[in-house]
């Protein structure tokens, strides 16, 4: 099974959360931005797709760097 592990994504909930405007929530991430619904939903298309057939047991991250690794 492959997984994907989302970030933060610019959506109507994150943005109700932040009261319209998650620019803060944006400068956390290393990218400094935050991802859009079409980049995860890009990731489950390749991971569905012929051209992932040989990925198995991945985790994908989808998250503009924000996860840290073990420390």
């Amino acid at each position: 099974m492959n997984s994907i592990q989302p970030g933060f994504h610019e959506t109507d909930r994150i943005r109700e959360l932040h009261g319209g405007d998650a620019s803060g929530l944006a400068r956390a991430v290393p990218t400094g931005t935050l991802g859009r619904p079409e980049d995860f939903g890009a990731a489950g298309a390749f991971l569905c797709s012929d051209r992932a057939r040989y990925i198995t047991g991945t985790s994908l991250l989808v998250d503009g760097g924000s996860y840290a690794g073990l420390m």
